[in-house]
């Protein structure tokens, strides 16, 4: 293909994709500062944490792609799919270990960073329900990658452009007004746990037509 043909098709769907998190991380940050420095506190801590607890997931989607990839090259589906399947068992797994630990480390990680109040209710969120949910974060990951290397890389676009918009700002902006700042990264989780469903769905479509 000419270099032309390779950005349209790779590089500028892949541009695109990334450009979607600190997009609406800065969505949600804007909307946490409305309620004080102690929630754009928890909040930083909460990011701090993430790609140190979750480093693995990170690395483990990207390291999935060359295996859909030869096997896409061998025509063997099955195996594009097991790799698909495996993926997402591997993340659960991850998830589930991770999430313990940062659980019964709660107020380890807390007195570390010396949270007091509604910072450390913060911290205590990220440590227990939702690095859960991260499950479908991880999701998200897996089926972009499936996406990515079967041919369909604006799929992944449309799905974390989707995430970190109307999966993330009315959420985010209507359990606010409940829970005030701890409402907004509920919304925002909430948000990827619908577009990790879909991430998973579009990945099993890519699969059947690659």
């Amino acid at each position: 293909r000419r270099s032309s043909d390779l950005l349209l098709t790779i590089a500028f769907p892949a541009i695109l994709t990334q450009l979607a998190t600190p997009v609406g991380q800065a969505f949600v940050t804007r909307m946490v500062a409305e309620f004080g420095e102690a929630a754009v506190t928890g909040m930083a801590i909460a990011g701090r944490l993430t790609p140190v607890a979750f480093g693995v997931v990170f690395a483990m989607t990207g390291a999935i792609g060359p295996i859909i990839g030869q096997n896409l090259g061998a025509g063997r589906m099955d195996r594009v799919r097991r790799v698909f399947i495996d993926g997402l068992i591997f993340t659960g797994l991850v998830i589930l270990a991770v999430s313990t630990v940062l659980f019964a480390l709660r107020p380890v990680i807390s007195d570390l960073f010396h949270a007091e109040g509604e910072v450390r209710d913060l911290v205590y969120l990220f440590c227990g329900p939702l690095a859960l949910l991260w499950f479908f974060n991880g999701m998200i990951f897996v089926g972009n990658a499936v996406c990515n290397n079967l041919g369909r890389p604006f799929w992944s676009t449309l799905v974390n452009w989707g995430r970190h918009t109307v999966g993330t700002i009315p959420l985010a902006l209507w359990l606010s007004g409940t829970w005030g700042a701890e409402g907004v990264l509920i919304g925002q989780a909430i948000g990827g746990v619908i577009f990790g469903l879909a991430a998973a769905w579009l990945a099993l479509m890519a699969i059947r037509s690659p």
